[in-house]
């Protein structure tokens, strides 16, 4: 929780974060780990060197994909809008609404 204030919705659009980096990394590798597989399966043998070359490409590929589909979404999830605004929330402010949203579970 932020100590003093917390801005909702965050900022997004032009923005990357290190979190989203790691999200690419793990959906490209996990996808392409399941393509591996799916080689192994149907040949019977472990991928090729030009097989590892294509895994490989095709994972930079949905990498790069990914990071510029968060690089152009905007604080709300849209894709190539500008930002919508931003409503500073003051900690404790937040705090109130989180326990009356817990709650309501």
């Amino acid at each position: 929780m932020g100590e003093t204030a917390n801005q909702i919705p965050p900022s997004g659009f032009g923005k990357l974060q290190w979190s989203d980096l790691l999200k690419s990394v793990l959906l490209a590798a996990g996808a392409n780990a399941l393509i591996s597989l799916y080689t192994i399966i149907n040949s019977g043998a472990w991928p090729t060197r030009e097989d590892w070359m294509d895994i490989l490409q095709t994972t930079i590929a949905f990498m790069i994909s990914y990071i510029i589909k968060n690089v152009f979404t905007n604080n709300v999830g849209q894709f190539a809008k500008k930002d919508e605004p931003v409503v500073t929330v003051p900690a404790k402010e937040l705090d109130k609404v989180i326990e009356k949203a817990a709650e309501v579970k």
